[in-house]
């Protein structure tokens, strides 16, 4: 995987979406239902709450369908993701388990929170093994971006995939005592909160106006999240602008879908068990699930939260600056020794830089350990200002010794 290229790791393994079946994919017939069910629903009761709906019911089932969502949404990305799945902590309280598993999960209409967890593993997976075929929604199997959009969108959940070693392992492994709950009893939980409840509560509220009201509330709401959940699989997987070094994933800076998933999600794929979805200023602006977990940390509902540290932040992105010249146009033989002197020395301003990152982590974390020695800690607060102007100084030579190697790239290529 370490020696493959971004062509070679994106390159498409099948033509159409018939071949999928000669590969024992078979479609879902419960799952299918389901979800074209609920879209036609979707479109026939929001049509009426828009424009039949009498009195303020029509608003009342816009409010019911934006609640769900931002529910259902952070569900997804708080509880399921990044708590769950990639052990954002390795504390997770009982009430935190029980609120998303018995309700707020279930808002989300996509499984049990065992069986995303584990569809989610493998997606990830693939990031390690280079084994793309076992991706559950893997958004470059095909040549085009229409078929891969399809795919990885909406129909990958629409299919019963072959089972494979990594697939079992994955689909057999043990949660927590509430998941395991809660993935048995699915079905019951999904029909009460997002059929009875809504229809039971708004028919006691307005009779069949209300019952049609909140229907239309919680179809809209189901479809909303769906898509706004399928679109990291797809977007960010398709199109952004900063890609990701062991993935296909790339950066989107703009987008807040779903709450902030797929803004910085190349970021997320280089270093998965991070609280946080990206690196730098624009991670804290575009990432609003972090605020959901910093106040679960602040409540003490969940424990001590994982993320990477500056040097490994900074040595991703060195490699990545490093990884874009591996796809310039080959030099001709005068040139390589010239391009191997430049990139030497950018290798060596990238182990300078990764230094200078780490000298002035190990001073932070001193200063907080000082913080009753207040001689010493001046002249750790004056070191750590010395320390990050070194650290700014050597990333700005590095990037200036990859910008100056790329110039010279066009200038000697066959």
């Amino acid at each position: 995987m370490d020696n493959m290229s971004p062509e070679e790791r994106d390159a498409p393994i099948y033509s159409t979406f018939g071949e999928l079946f000669n590969k024992g994919f078979s479609l879902d017939t419960t799952t299918w239902v389901f979800v074209l069910g609920i879209h036609i629903a979707a479109v026939v009761l929001g049509i009426w709450a828009i424009f039949a709906a009498p009195g303020d019911w029509g608003l009342v089932a816009g409010v019911w369908a934006l609640a769900h969502l931002v529910i259902g949404s952070l569900s997804t990305t708080v509880y399921s993701h990044r708590l769950i799945t990639h052990n954002a902590t390795k504390k997770v309280s009982l009430p935190v388990h029980l609120f998303f598993c018995v309700f707020g999960q279930i808002l989300s209409v996509q499984g049990s929170v065992r069986r995303w967890s584990s569809n989610h593993v493998l997606h990830h997976g693939v990031d390690r093994h280079g084994k793309k075929e076992i991706d559950p929604y893997s958004a470059t199997w095909f040549p085009d971006a229409v078929r891969n959009f399809l795919w990885s969108h909406t129909l990958a959940h629409l299919f019963n995939h072959p089972v494979s070693e990594e697939y079992q392992r994955a689909h057999d492994a043990k949660r927590h005592e509430v998941i395991m709950w809660q993935d048995k009893h699915y079905g019951l939980l999904t029909t009460f909160w997002v059929f009875l409840f809504p229809m039971g509560l708004g028919y006691a509220l307005g009779g069949w106006i209300g019952f049609f009201a909140l229907m239309a509330g919680s179809m809209v709401g189901s479809v909303l999240v769906q898509h706004n959940t399928w679109t990291v699989n797809s977007v960010t997987h398709m199109w952004g602008w900063t890609k990701g070094l062991r993935s296909s994933a790339v950066n989107n800076y703009i987008w807040l879908g779903p709450l902030g998933e797929g803004n910085h999600h190349g970021d997320h794929h280089d270093f998965p068990r991070d609280y946080r979805n990206g690196f730098g200023w624009s991670g804290w602006a575009l990432d609003p699930t972090r605020y959901a977990i910093l106040l679960l940390r602040a409540l003490r509902l969940v424990g001590p939260l994982n993320r990477a540290s500056k040097r490994e932040e900074a040595e991703i992105h060195a490699s990545r600056k490093l990884a874009n010249l591996q796809a310039r146009s080959k030099l001709c033989a005068e040139a390589s020794e010239l391009y191997q002197q430049f990139e030497a020395r950018a290798l060596e301003l990238r182990k300078e830089w990764l230094e200078a990152v780490s000298r002035w982590e190990s001073l932070h974390k001193e200063s907080k350990l000082m913080q009753q020695a207040t001689a010493r800690r001046d002249e750790i607060a004056y070191e750590i200002r010395v320390a990050k102007a070194h650290v700014e100084a050597r990333k700005e030579e590095f990037f200036a010794a990859v910008e100056r190697l790329q110039a010279q790239i066009p200038a000697y290529a066959n």
